[in-house]
C-alpha cells in the first residue's frame, strides 16, 4: 500500500481488521468470522456473506491481499500493520478535527476517559521520556 493513500477503515472495517491481525496469516473468511462474531448473542453476530463483502472492500483498499487457498476458498493478508494503520487514522483524526494539532486531542482524549492514577502515573512517565528524547537525555 502507497505510504502516501491514507488508511480510513469503518467501525466494521475495523472490527474486521483486529481479527486479521490477531488472527492466522494468511487467514480465511470463515477464521475472520469466528473471530469477530466471538462472546456475541446470536442476534449480534455478523453473516459470513457480510465478512466476506467487508475482506474484499478491505482488498479493493490496498490494505489486504488474497491469496489462492484450499478447496477455491480464498486467503486474507493484511498488507498495512495496525501500528500503521493506527498511526494514519491518529494522524487523520487530528488533521480533520483540530488543524493537525496533537495537544487538543490528546486533551480531548483525557477529558473524556476515566484514566485512573495509575494510567494517568504511566502516562506522565511516557511524556517525561519524550521530554527527556529531545533535550538530548539532559534532566
Amino acid at each position: 500500500m502507497s505510504a502516501k493513500k491514507p488508511i480510513v477503515l469503518t467501525r466494521l472495517e475495523a472490527r474486521v481488521m483486529q481479527a486479521v491481525w490477531d488472527g492466522a496469516d494468511p487467514i480465511t473468511v470463515r477464521d475472520v468470522a469466528a473471530r469477530v462474531n466471538q462472546g456475541l448473542r446470536d442476534k449480534d453476530t455478523l453473516a459470513y456473506t457480510t465478512i466476506q463483502s467487508v475482506l474484499n472492500i478491505l482488498r479493493d483498499k490496498g490494505i489486504l491481499e488474497t491469496l489462492p487457498g484450499p478447496a477455491r476458498a480464498l486467503l486474507y493478508r493484511a498488507r498495512v500493520s495496525r501500528e500503521q494503520t493506527s498511526r494514519h487514522m491518529v494522524r487523520d483524526l487530528a488533521d480533520r478535527l483540530f488543524g493537525g494539532e496533537v495537544q487538543p486531542l490528546l486533551v480531548h482524549m483525557l477529558d473524556e476517559t476515566d484514566l485512573d492514577e495509575k494510567e494517568l502515573r504511566r502516562l506522565r512517565a511516557w511524556v517525561d521520556m519524550r521530554l527527556r528524547d529531545r533535550e538530548g537525555g539532559s534532566a
